[in-house]
């Protein structure tokens, strides 16, 4: 069994790596920021301050995938002012919180990329929040959900509407 992972994982990767560059390479590149739309804003938007806001991806990984974005438009990490840093960690950890409450999560992982070879398909910094849930432990099965999210449809306008809904009130004192 772990002979089988030992090469499925470096599979998978390479995989990936292939399927974020031909995503990335169909998409026009004349297109405006995602992130800077207030029509994609107004549908997922479920958090913001005067930094940052907070989203639910419109093809999540697992249920509660939200995205942590500075509203300024910067394309990379190093990018970020100081303010911008530590406005994003107080909204992971609002999110956090928000995301037990509606999604059951245990554990949580980040991911941020920098730039097209690493797999950034928007050049705008945003945070990937992705709820774990106990029991999911299961590294294969996350990675075959990962990239197949990129295959996926987008999720319906009103499944993304009531799950903004619960973040809201989760997130209310």
């Amino acid at each position: 069994m772990r002979r089988a992972i030992k090469w499925f994982l470096p599979f998978m990767i390479l995989f990936g790596a292939a399927l974020f560059s031909f995503s990335s390479s169909q998409k026009n590149q004349d297109e405006d920021c995602p992130f800077c739309n207030a029509k994609v804003l107004d549908l997922q938007k479920f958090y913001e301050d005067d930094l940052v806001v907070a989203l639910l991806t419109h093809k999540p990984i697992v249920p509660g995938h939200c995205l942590i974005i500075p509203k300024r438009h910067v394309e990379r990490f190093e990018g970020l002012s100081e303010n911008e840093l530590m406005q994003i960690g107080q909204v992971i950890k609002k999110v956090d919180m928000a995301a037990q409450k509606v999604f059951k999560a245990k554990s949580y992982l980040l991911l941020q990329k920098n730039g097209k070879e690493a797999g950034q398909t928007v050049p705008h910094v945003h945070f990937h929040y992705i709820p774990r849930q106990e029991g999911d432990d299961s590294v294969i099965g996350f990675m075959i959900r990962m990239y197949m999210a990129n295959l996926s449809s987008p999720i319906k306008p009103d499944v993304i509407h009531k799950m903004v809904e619960e973040m809201q009130m989760a997130l209310e004192p």
